[in-house]
């Protein structure tokens, strides 16, 4: 008996181990791991950029009715006619509490808050403000 060739022992080894029954199955079951896990990656990225932009959007929003108010509460500042009431500036509706060192501003809609804002009535400035709302992230 002659001895095999190396090249022949080697390829039927290697045609044995793909023709075995569950290395097909084993085969696709990564590749459908593969891919699940892609789609699972993609989809909780997109979700996280909506959740950014709702949040972004959210913010916006909530500047510019502020920045009305403010506006609003300069003006009256320097014209030396700040008093307390309720006034509707570019489709914000607040009102106005005076206090010792400024103002307590109530903004009713479009998105309730509450502004403290420092106000120094003798210069004619608005030092500083901060915001106190109660709201539930995106």
């Amino acid at each position: 008996m002659s001895p095999m060739p190396i090249l022949t022992r080697n390829r039927k080894h290697a045609a044995l181990a793909t023709s075995d029954p569950g290395f097909v199955s084993l085969y696709f079951l990564v590749l459908f791991l593969l891919c699940v896990t892609l789609t699972a990656i993609i989809l909780d990225n997109t979700q996280n950029q909506l959740r950014t932009m709702i949040n972004i959007r959210k913010a916006n929003e909530l500047l510019g009715q502020e920045a009305s108010v403010l506006s609003f509460l300069k003006c009256e500042v320097k014209n030396e006619r700040l008093e307390e009431g309720s006034y509707e500036e570019n489709g914000v509706s607040f009102g106005i509490t005076l206090t010792n060192n400024g103002a307590t501003v109530s903004i009713f809609a479009p998105y309730p808050e509450v502004l403290q804002i420092e106000v120094n009535e003798h210069e004619h400035t608005v030092y500083d403000y901060h915001v106190i709302r109660s709201e539930t992230p995106a």
